[in-house]
């Protein structure tokens, strides 16, 4: 199949009227969107249980045909915590009420969510009877839209509802009940304890464990309710932490796609336009070809929409032109995330009770909320991570950050793979790194080589150093240049072009096509002041901003950029006539 691309707006068919939404899909058209997207709210279609409305505003199915009728595809979150602003996240408050449908917090009380507009009760996603409510209201949508052409994604995310603290939650007895199937009889740690480790890494894994379960039944209930599950579902539906390209495989025009944000709740500060438009195009430098821009549309509880934003239409007609979800960065480096040491973060947590999604915005340190970890490690891992993608930014040397679960994306354009490492390791990872340095790739490891696996297990006799790898010098945390000079070594022989050598705060990512053109390029200034790029391009080519249309020529092969603090912009590649 041909890959289409994906570029949703978001539109809440229930907040507006049936009377309003031609002409609100036709503006999407006419933006330059592929496809609409929305939530799906249990809460606005429950009247009581087992009474459910589709009628007027609430119809669906008609908003699904019309959307098709003008050209759209459509793609339905259905949660069950939609979100979208909602008291109790759109899961009806007679739900939140049943005990048995409640998770349980590590004090045996239900997990309060101080979410405006009210709080209320998290859901345990582990619970048989909070299953048996979403299969009713899945069957019951599921009948509603049998002859709608949409394609559906279940979310089940615990960042977004606030509470990831390691000892928050489920206690629920179904969840403990899963964690016992791997646990045995080991009692659920409630609190940590640095003699007990092993266990408190375990729990924290269990918690990632937990939403790929509560995923895998949501998706089996949408199934069953005969809807067409997203090819790309994904936990959350958010731009993985994991990786930073969201390269996706071939699939069709109306699948689930990274969310990026136009506007905000107003009890969050104000973003400015220019904020959002480069949080946007930093996003898309990275790598990211299938989106969803929420809101599309305005709403209430909700100050921002793309259709009043001057430069989404010109961006969805310059990614369009460019054939922007069929090109590629080159990325000689890869940088593995060490999630061993990031949940050893969560586990040690000082102040366990305050979650990761609060304490990160409390500006802490160089380490963020891992700043509170009690583990030496862990809380130092975060500023070597930092260091390294630093570093590769000052030399200009484009990197793929992957998570534990994606080095099968590890292929021959690879020339060198760096994964920081202090006391601890995936165990998996471990292995995967000593199969690569087997094959001859360049392995970098450090500052110090492990000596636990992700459950703080010895490593034992398998704790040797990867064939031909080598450390980070301890000193380089504080030497940013020096660790720069190290990894431009290791990504071999980089091209000349494209590359803003006398401007240390520029940083450009192209796009290759097939025959290995460059159709597409993305400047970004990192400093908080303008500045001026002197970019190497090919002679007699031309940049034309993705957004203005401005035109910039080079002068014996440099094009001359002015950038804004902070600012990233898109250019198409042209050929000078």
């Amino acid at each position: 199949m041909t890959k289409t691309a994906t570029y949703l707006g978001e539109l809440h068919y229930w907040r507006h009227e049936p009377d309003e939404w031609a002409e609100l899909l036709a503006e999407l058209r006419k933006l330059g969107f592929s496809g609409v997207s929305s939530c799906v709210p249990w809460s606005v279609h429950e009247h009581h249980k087992g009474a459910f409305a589709f009628a007027k505003h609430l119809n669906l199915a008609s908003f699904v045909a019309l959307a098709h009728e003008l050209g759209l595809g459509v793609h339905l979150r259905l949660g069950p915590a939609v979100g979208g602003q909602l008291t109790g996240f759109g899961i009806p408050a007679r739900v939140l009420a049943l005990k048995e449908c409640q998770a349980v917090s590590g004090r045996g009380t239900p997990l309060w969510l101080p979410w405006p507009t009210k709080m209320f009760p998290a859901p345990s996603f582990a619970s048989s009877a909070f299953a048996a409510e979403v299969g009713e209201w899945f069957a019951a949508l599921g009948e509603h839209l049998r002859e709608s052409k949409a394609t559906v994604s279940v979310q089940c995310d615990r960042r977004s509802m606030g509470r990831i603290a390691a000892f928050d939650g489920d206690y629920h007895h179904d969840a403990i009940a899963w964690w016992q199937e791997d646990n045995e009889d080991v009692p659920a740690p409630r609190h940590f304890q640095e003699d007990d480790m092993p266990r408190c890494l375990a729990w924290v894994r269990f918690g990632e464990e937990y939403e790929s379960r509560a995923i895998a039944w949501l998706e089996s209930a949408a199934r069953k309710g005969g809807m067409a599950l997203a090819n790309a579902a994904k936990v959350g539906g958010r731009a993985s932490p994991d990786s930073e390209t969201g390269d996706a495989a071939s699939s069709d025009s109306e699948r689930d796609a990274t969310t990026l944000f136009i506007g905000g709740a107003p009890w969050f500060p104000v973003v400015s336009d220019d904020a959002q438009k480069n949080s946007v195009l930093e996003a898309l430098a990275s790598g990211i070809t299938d989106f969803t821009l929420y809101m599309a549309v305005a709403r209430e509880r909700w100050a921002g929409e793309a259709r009043s934003c001057d430069w989404v239409g010109p961006l969805l007609a310059t990614l369009r032109e460019a054939r922007a979800h069929t090109l590629r960065r080159k990325t000689p480096i890869v940088v593995i995330a060490n999630r061993a040491e990031e949940r050893a973060a969560v586990a040690s947590c000082a102040l366990d009770s305050a979650t990761p999604a609060i304490t990160e915005w409390m500006g802490l340190g160089p380490s963020g909320s891992a700043e509170l970890a009690l583990d030496a490690s862990a809380r130092l891992y975060p500023r070597w991570l930092a260091a390294i993608r630093e570093a590769l930014d000052l030399v200009e040397v484009p990197y793929l950050l992957l998570g534990e679960s994606e080095l099968h994306r590890i292929d021959g354009s690879t020339k060198a793979v760096v994964a920081p490492t202090l006391r601890r390791v995936d165990g998996a990872v471990w292995g995967a790194l000593h199969a690569l340095g087997i094959t001859g790739m360049p392995v970098v490891l450090g500052p110090e080589l492990p000596i636990e696996d992700e459950l703080g297990r010895p490593l034992g006799d398998e704790g040797g150093m990867p064939q031909g790898g080598g450390l980070l010098a301890a000193e380089s945390l504080e030497d940013i240049e020096g660790l720069a000079a190290d990894v431009l070594g290791l990504a071999g022989e980089l091209d000349d072009l494209w590359i803003a050598p006398e401007s240390p705060s520029a940083t450009c990512t192209p796009f290759y096509d097939e025959e290995g053109q460059v159709p597409l390029l993305f400047v970004r200034n990192r400093d908080a002041a303008a500045a001026t790029a002197a970019v190497n391009v090919p002679v007699g080519c031309t940049l034309r901003d993705g957004l203005t249309g401005e035109a910039i020529g080079e002068e014996e092969g440099i094009a001359t950029l002015s950038l804004a603090p902070c600012e990233t912009r898109i250019f198409r590649v042209e050929a000078r006539s």
